[in-house]
């Protein structure tokens, strides 16, 4: 089976966006979005590429510039309302199939096959091959970084997508600051850059430091103004070669600890930890997360002593290094498993409820104590 086309569709009238995501829905597998705006629409890319877009004419081509800023790769359809509608010059080159929206239930499967057979220059041939860095091994180099109440979060991206974070910052926060730093990237060129971003809810203004680790793969810290510069350089420096390690598939950057041994030492604890899924776990998942997790643990010289992924929770027992306490594995496989699905799988939902339990335990919870949590927390 074919895996489904992430189509997105530009496009204010909504009434016609709505007809044209069934009609696109009624040629095959594909999962369809729609944006009112262009800024919706380059936050959508930030969280998920897309196949194809939909596009509608405007009197300049900012549009197209404004969504290949965020995905180069983007394959365009532009859609004009009448067949004498005059396409202006500065589309030239700039998409691959022009729609009649008069004529959508005559030309679209047409159009769409336009579409994908036009030659599209995107990445070079080097770039395309390189395999997609493991989300787990950049989440374990991002943690390395020093949060507190300077430094909030941490970001890696290739230009304005994310590919992992670690930090307070939710993930529309996180979207936001990939967006703004990308876009600025990928007019610039810039090895280093400060920059201020404000973020609502947030009060004030963020510190933005962000430097270019190797080609379009861009990290950037989420710091306090009064955070000290020479800080920030240094912490920048050292993620910067963990993440060119990751990135070029070097083994991990830290000794595992002997956790497969019986004897633990009083700074090696182990934990039980649980948490919800907003919605009941579909079985095509079980299999994804139980690997992402595994891969979470190996990244970061954990032991999963046992994992349950089942339907209405999540269940670990696992063994972490020196000095990492409950709270830090709560946040390392919840949100690391989340990241994970989220990038490789194209899963743009939240997945898991706010919270979690966890206490030091070697042993998984009992029956009992399960029941409790999933009672508590309905």
């Amino acid at each position: 089976m074919d895996q489904k086309k992430n189509i997105l569709i530009v496009e204010t009238d909504r009434s016609f966006a709505l007809h044209l995501a069934k009609a696109l829905k009624a040629l095959g597998a594909m999962r369809v979005s729609i944006a009112p705006a262009v800024r919706e629409a380059a936050l959508h890319l930030v969280q998920r590429a897309q196949d194809l877009a939909f596009i509608p004419l405007t009197d300049n081509d900012q549009i197209v510039r404004s969504l290949r800023a965020v995905q180069p790769d983007l394959r365009l359809i532009l859609m004009v309302p009448t067949p004498d509608t005059a396409v202006p010059d500065f589309y030239s080159g700039q998409i691959q199939a022009v729609l009649i929206k008069s004529l959508v239930d005559v030309d679209l499967a047409s159009v769409i096959e336009q579409a994908d057979g036009q030659p599209f220059l995107g990445l070079n041939e080097e770039e395309a091959k390189m395999p997609a860095p493991d989300t787990a091994v950049l989440i374990a180099a991002l943690q390395q970084a020093q949060l507190g109440q300077l430094l909030q979060t941490v970001i890696f991206a290739q230009a304005a997508q994310v590919l992992a974070h670690w930090g307070n910052l939710n993930d529309t926060e996180v979207a936001n600051v990939a967006l703004y730093t990308g876009r600025e990237w990928l007019q610039d060129q810039y090895k280093t850059r400060v920059q201020f971003l404000h973020l609502p809810p947030r009060s004030g203004e963020w510190l933005l430091y962000t430097t270019c680790v190797e080609k379009a793969y861009l990290l950037t810290l989420v710091a306090a103004p009064e955070m000290p510069m020479p800080e920030l350089r240094r912490q920048a420096a050292l993620l910067s070669g963990y993440l060119l390690d990751a990135l070029r598939g070097v083994a991990p950057f830290f000794t595992p600890p002997e956790t497969s041994t019986a004897v633990e030492s009083a700074d090696q604890k182990s934990f039980a930890i649980v948490w919800r899924p907003v919605v009941s776990l579909p079985p095509a998942l079980h299999i994804p997360l139980r690997r992402a997790l595994d891969r979470l643990a190996t990244a970061n010289g954990c032991h999963l002593r046992h994992t349950a992924v089942q339907p209405e929770l999540i269940h670990l027992v696992v063994t972490c290094p020196q000095g990492r306490d409950s709270a830090w594995a709560a946040y390392l496989f919840k949100n690391g498993a989340e990241e994970i699905i989220q990038q490789e799988f194209g899963v743009a939902a939240n997945l898991w409820e706010t919270g979690y339990y966890a206490t030091e335990s070697t042993e998984p919870l009992t029956e009992a104590e399960l029941n409790i949590f999933l009672e508590h927390d309905a």
